[in-house]
């Protein structure tokens, strides 16, 4: 009678590890926070007080303007389910569409907008004005760093975060905008 009570106990433990183990990836993909962090590829040093602008994928026509906190990061969530959106936190500081720590439905990419140069190679048709297309499961599982040809700040990628290199704009490229 143990015998049959160690085995039913036993396959109870592996279903019970099983179901956490699908219930965790299933969350993994779709409920996670993407940490956007702003660096000074010069110096290394956060850009803090700026605002990031994010769509999420294609049918968004108006952006999120999220705002970054002092270590230069601005925050979102995903979520799979459309009940747990919720955009309603403005953030006046960042015009009409900021807003904070925004939940949103889970797309395949994401685009991104800084008013900054992204310190990456840049042809010569280059806009610091450009958007950028993230893949968002790639994102979420191993994070994706920028290179960074401003300078020698570096960075290693970490599962969802964006880390993008920027510089501010010189006085040229400011008249030019």
């Amino acid at each position: 009678m143990s015998l049959v009570r160690r085995r039913l106990s036993f396959l109870t433990l592996v279903r019970l590890l099983l179901f956490f183990v699908i219930n965790s990836v299933n969350g993994f993909l779709y409920a996670q926070r993407i940490d956007i962090k702003l660096i000074d590829g010069r110096n290394g040093q956060p850009i803090a007080k700026t605002c990031v602008n994010v769509w999420i994928g294609d049918e968004q026509k108006n952006p999120l303007a999220i705002p970054t906190d002092p270590n230069g990061v601005a925050r979102l969530e995903l979520t799979k389910n459309e009940g747990e959106v919720n955009i309603q936190n403005s953030w006046k500081n960042c015009g009409d569409f900021g807003v904070i720590n925004p939940v949103v439905k889970y797309k395949d990419f994401i685009k991104i907008n800084v008013g900054y140069v992204i310190c990456e190679s840049q042809g010569s048709d280059f806009s610091w004005l450009a958007v950028s297309k993230v893949p968002t499961r790639t994102l979420l599982q191993k994070g994706i760093v920028t290179p960074n040809t401003c300078g020698k700040a570096n960075a290693s990628p970490r599962p969802g975060e964006l880390i993008i290199f920027v510089r501010p704009l010189n006085f040229w490229e400011k008249i030019k905008q």
